[in-house]
């Protein structure tokens, strides 16, 4: 990673920190029946994955939502040309200083998701960014102590492969989620 990459990520995680204090939104559980926007923020970073997410996302379909979906891709990835990646985005869409820049990325922090789902097991300054702007009714993510101010519903896993990580990991927000219902 560059050296600007890294300034970029610090200076990103410092705004997010704040936001996610500062930022005041309602936020309340829906419960997944009633939910009609639902939006999907993952990183790519193999073909596996990216299956993953579409099987949670075709699951999410077919309980009749509307789905938003926004992929963050890095130059490195090496994006199957099958993937129709047609709502991805890379760390350019964001200035190091936060300004959105690109049109598609603004549209997705602009709608307001009954839920947001991150399917990622590691942190990222950009998607985290996304989460705090984002003025979801319930944000559903992996859990990680340092970012519960990012999420209302935060789901642990017990870790063996990555691959096997998220799979795990979709199932159990999908399963958490239709359980809040209220």
């Amino acid at each position: 990673m560059n050296l600007y990459l890294i300034f970029k990520f610090l200076v990103l995680k410092i705004i997010t920190r704040f936001l996610s204090k500062n930022l005041v939104v309602e936020r309340r559980n829906v419960g997944l029946k009633e939910a009609v926007t639902i939006g999907v923020l993952y990183s790519y970073e193999e073909p596996t994955k990216h299956e993953s997410v579409q099987r949670f996302i075709r699951n999410l379909k077919s309980l009749d939502k509307k789905i938003s979906i926004l992929c963050y891709t890095t130059p490195k990835d090496h994006v199957h040309q099958n993937s129709n990646l047609l709502y991805s985005f890379g760390h350019e869409a964001i200035s190091t200083f936060g300004k959105v820049e690109s049109d598609q990325v603004k549209k997705f922090i602009d709608t307001p998701f009954d839920y947001l789902f991150h399917i990622d097991l590691n942190t990222n300054p950009i998607l985290d960014y996304i989460i705090a702007k984002n003025a979801a009714k319930c944000r559903v993510g992996h859990f990680d102590a340092s970012r519960k101010n990012l999420f209302e519903v935060m789901v642990k896993i017990n870790t063996t492969t990555p691959i096997e990580d998220v799979k795990r990991l979709s199932i159990q927000m999908l399963h958490y989620t239709k359980c809040m219902e209220h």
